[in-house]
């Protein structure tokens, strides 16, 4: 089985996992999520490590959960775990993340991106949020996002469900820097690199206060996520949602009266 996530050291404390499943647009299967956290815990495990910088191979960063997996009743459950560990985790990890994404983020993946500490985009990344077209509620999404932009914007992004451009998505916060494509590894590097120069205690400490400082709603535990989470999951709409996508149709909603 080939590896989903490869991990390489580009200069000693700074690394790079590269979401690696360009075929399926980098989509978030379980077997990618467990792999990235996996590796994402021992690179911190090693104190040497202090910045990792996540990137999608292929022509997208990643088009957000795979909808075939998820679609199959019996991996609901362990697939929405994954989602939810992963996004944690990138915020929660003493090591400082680094999204570099290019082409497109969606979803799962969008949210993936913002969970890193700083997010880098290309002039070419569309951002969207269509979790309404298949029948979802980004519950997971929405803790990532809460504390990083404004109300109003998060409601935008999550009811109408358009993809927005690099510009926007700079505006409202959800990326630090744009740049062109063949840029995009290098500055991720050097923002790296302005990271390493500071003291490694008081980086691991600064990101911890900002974790604090910035917390999500308390009202809204991980766990009540997850519930609304599968809730919607396993709802009409979500199946109908799923399969219009699969089968590559419009979705066909049913108004209660």
């Amino acid at each position: 089985m080939s590896e989903l996530v490869t991990v390489q050291m580009l200069k000693p404390g700074l690394a790079l996992a590269t979401l690696n499943r360009p075929e399926r647009r980098n989509a978030l299967c379980i077997q990618l999520l467990t792999e990235l956290c996996d590796q994402v815990e021992a690179l911190a495990n090693d104190k040497s490590n202090r910045v990792l910088i996540v990137r999608g191979a292929g022509p997208i960063f990643c088009s957000g959960l795979d909808l075939s997996e998820a679609s199959n009743s019996q991996l609901v459950h362990q697939s929405a775990e994954c989602v939810a560990r992963a996004l944690i985790l990138m915020r929660k990890t003493r090591l400082v993340t680094i999204a570099a994404a290019h082409g497109g983020a969606y979803a799962g993946g969008a949210g993936l991106m913002a969970s890193c500490d700083i997010a880098i985009g290309t002039t070419d990344l569309l951002v969207g949020f269509p979790e309404a077209q298949r029948g979802l509620l980004p519950a997971l999404i929405c803790g990532v996002l809460s504390p990083k932009i404004r109300e109003g914007d998060l409601r935008e992004l999550f009811l109408v469900g358009n993809a927005i451009d690099a510009t926007r998505a700079q505006q409202i916060g959800l990326l630090q820097r744009v740049v062109d494509r063949n840029e995009l590894l290098e500055e991720a590097i050097q923002v790296g690199l302005g990271v390493l120069a500071g003291g490694p205690e008081t980086i691991e400490a600064t990101k911890e206060l900002l974790n604090q400082a910035y917390v999500a709603n308390d009202s809204i535990t991980t766990q009540r996520m997850l519930e609304v989470h599968l809730g919607a999951r396993h709802s009409v709409e979500a199946k109908e949602g799923l399969e219009a996508f699969l089968e590559k149709r419009k979705p066909w909603w049913q108004v209660k009266e």
